[in-house]
């Protein structure tokens, strides 16, 4: 009787164990893939009185930093010459050198983008003329929280906003000190708002660095002249 009921339980178990081997297994449903992160590329602003870093925005404003990075490739800012400081406001730098003679930037203008990022103590801003995609290479420092330039339909006469593309991550001091020289009452597209003393941009460095620039293409050799 023991042993009926042992083969009996036994053959339950395989009957069991068949089944569930029958049944499909759930599906899984697929893990999403990571994200890509962006590498928030890096700019070193060597200057008479300090060096800057500026960490610019692939994310907020893609075009607009991919611009910026580009132009600081190409050594456009190296002589220029900060000709704007206004303390509690901004700090502007640019097109032109120490003598405010203009330099014509090697880029065509960006579109403009302001959907994203806002003007806070330290951001960095890509400067325009009156019309809207006209930033070419004009950029300056928030020193303070300016929400006057962002973007804002209600609040005319800027409803359009300015880029900012980046934001000082080391030697805000230099900044800072910037906003407190003495400036020149005369001089400049801003009377008034020059420093007496020049400060210029010495030397740029970037993180990524630029890219390598092509090798020209090898002259092939002259044909020899066949003998008659």
């Amino acid at each position: 009787m023991i042993r009926r009921t042992f083969f009996a339980t036994f053959a339950g178990l395989l009957a069991a164990n068949a089944a569930f081997a029958q049944t499909p297994a759930p599906s899984m449903p697929p893990i999403p893939a990571a994200p890509i992160a962006i590498p928030a590329p890096k700019v070193f602003l060597t200057t008479t009185m300090g060096e800057i870093e500026i960490t610019l925005d692939p994310v907020g404003a893609p075009k607009t930093s991919a611009h910026m990075l580009k132009m600081f490739q190409t050594n456009h800012f190296i002589g220029a010459s900060f000709f704007r400081i206004e303390p509690g406001f901004i700090i502007q730098i640019g097109d032109l050198d120490a003598q405010f003679k203009g330099r014509y930037p090697p880029l065509s203008p960006v579109e403009l983008e302001t959907a994203t990022n806002k003007h806070a103590k330290g951001a960095v801003a890509l400067a325009r003329g009156d019309a809207l995609n006209s930033g070419h290479s004009s950029f300056y420092f928030d020193l303070a929280d300016n929400p006057s330039l962002n973007a804002d339909p209600k609040a005319p006469p800027n409803t359009t906003g300015y880029a900012v593309f980046g934001r000082v991550t080391a030697g805000w001091e230099v900044v800072e000190a910037m906003a407190k020289v003495e400036r020149a009452p005369t001089g400049g597209p801003f009377p008034g708002k020059a420093p007496v003393v020049p400060i210029v941009v010495t030397a740029i460095r970037t993180d990524p660095p630029p890219p390598p620039k092509p090798k020209p293409a090898a002259k092939s050799a002259p044909k020899a002249k066949k003998k008659r």
